[in-house]
């Protein structure tokens, strides 16, 4: 009797498993409550892989979705998924990870996510003076946990793959700047630097829960920095400290 009970659950959960992985993504998202500024189109596929043309929030198009679920963790109480995404983006987002729901709450492992340096500037605050700034940011997730309202925990960095920034004065060769993040319990920690013959530079960055930061950052003139801006330096509100660095610290809330 017993052995008889182990079986039938076996093929039940067999028959349900097949049964969600064969399921038409298409059919599954026409029965999701979206959120009316959110917009999916172009649909194909199965829950268990499948992709979508678009993806659109808020007017604005974050390209083609793409996903493979995890079937050995449906076992396991969780849905996870390798996703790739951006693709026909307005904002050239490219990307892809490891995205997953647990009982524990959205998370997600390795995710890369790149656009380009001008697109960046185009969602921050307006710059204090005009730069031009090239190249390709990308943000790499080792592991990230979700709570609001940032995270729970999170471990990762971000690059600035440029050589060049732009300015009124003239070009600043500033290189690859490299920053590391880590976060608990929606406080974000980021903590990067950068490097060239021109200039070197550093900064130390906090945000809370609340939305107040703190940051520090320091700059540092080398052999080759340029003439014009050497000019510029005495208009700063402190003078170099003695290992010749210019300290900045800023607080406030977002």
């Amino acid at each position: 009797m017993k052995k008889t009970l182990l079986s039938g659950l076996f093929l039940c959960g067999v028959f349900v498993t097949s049964a969600m992985v064969t399921l038409p993504a298409q059919f599954v998202v026409q029965l999701l409550p979206l959120p009316q500024l959110l917009t999916v189109t172009g649909i194909e596929g199965t829950l268990w892989q499948g992709s979508a043309q678009q993806i659109s929030w808020q007017r604005q198009n974050y390209g083609a979705l793409s996903w493979k679920m995890n079937i050995g963790k449906l076992f396991t109480g969780s849905v996870e998924a390798h996703v790739r995404f951006g693709r026909g983006s307005d904002l050239s987002l490219q990307g892809r990870g490891l995205v997953g729901y647990s009982l524990s709450g959205l998370y997600a492992e390795n995710l890369i996510a790149s656009l380009p340096a001008e697109k960046v500037v185009a969602l921050a605050p307006p710059l204090p003076i005009p730069l031009d700034l090239t190249g390709q940011v990308e943000l790499n997730l080792r592991s990230y946990t979700y709570a609001a309202p940032y995270c729970q925990s999170a471990l990762g960095s971000v690059v600035w793959n440029t050589q060049t920034v732009t300015t009124p004065l003239a070009d600043l060769e500033v290189g690859p700047v490299i920053a590391n993040l880590s976060c608990q319990q929606s406080v974000l920690d980021v903590e990067g630097e950068q490097n060239s013959a021109q200039v070197s530079s550093g900064f130390v960055a906090k945000l809370n829960p609340d939305n107040s930061y703190s940051a520090s950052a320091w700059f540092k003139p080398q052999a080759e920095f340029p003439t014009a801006f050497e000019q510029q330096l005495k208009w700063l509100p402190t003078p170099a400290d003695s290992e010749g660095k210019f300290q900045f610290r800023y607080q406030g809330r977002l």
